[in-house]
């Protein structure tokens, strides 16, 4: 029977985590560590769906699970690429260790309460996730099919009607709203994933697409 439990490791957040604690610098724990667990923890309680689809207490009673199932012999070891990002990162702390003191600050943090945007900015990996409509809607901002800015706004919003309006302008109209709302220690990472992103962009597809589904709805 094929299996699939690699994907475990690979994707997600277990991958997103391990990640993020990579570039935060070996061997963690580390200050720099710290602002990545509390930016996983933030992500994970960002909306109700994240919340109900991957509570902290799965995450790091996953962790608990791979810290129990490496220290016996008789469970199937996960994938090597992981084993190798997973030793750069604990350095001399034995990798069982290692896991459960990273479920145990996810918890702490968690406990302490999410960290605001003014105490801990958005990275780049965030502001992928928090602006993603926005990220999939460059091309009708930045190509050159259209004349103008505003027809090309006006044509990748017609591109959603009728179907797609509910599911799509929405989230990008607040999206928008969002992006005009960061302080600066965020504007980089949100720049670094949409470069147009500035005020009176912002402002003008807000005001088209909140028009769209005012008139043609």
């Amino acid at each position: 029977m094929t299996t699939y439990t690699a994907a475990v490791f690979e994707n997600g957040m277990v991958a997103r985590l391990l990640d993020s604690l990579v570039a935060a610098g070996s061997p963690a724990p580390n200050s720099h560590a710290q602002d990545e667990i509390d930016r996983v923890n933030r992500v994970l309680c960002s909306n109700a769906s994240v919340a109900a689809a991957l509570p902290n207490a799965t995450l790091t009673a996953l962790l608990d699970l791979l810290s129990e199932g490496l220290g016996d012999p008789t469970v199937r070891r996960p994938p090597a690429g992981f084993l190798r990002r997973l030793e750069e990162v604990a350095g001399q702390t034995p990798l069982p260790d290692f896991l459960e003191a990273t479920a145990s600050a996810l918890r702490a943090s968690q406990r302490r309460g999410i960290r605001a945007l003014d105490d801990l900015p958005l990275s780049v990996w965030e502001a992928k996730l928090r602006f993603s409509q926005l990220e999939s809607f460059s091309w009708w901002v930045e190509g050159d099919e259209y004349d103008t800015f505003e027809e090309g706004v006006v044509a990748g919003i017609g591109s959603e009607h009728p179907y797609g309006c509910a599911d799509r302008l929405p989230p990008l109209i607040s999206e928008c709203h969002a992006a005009r709302l960061l302080d600066k220690g965020s504007i980089a990472s949100l720049h670094a994933v949409v470069p147009w992103a500035t005020p009176p962009v912002l402002v003008e597809i807000l005001r088209l697409a909140s028009a769209h589904l005012l008139e043609a709805h």
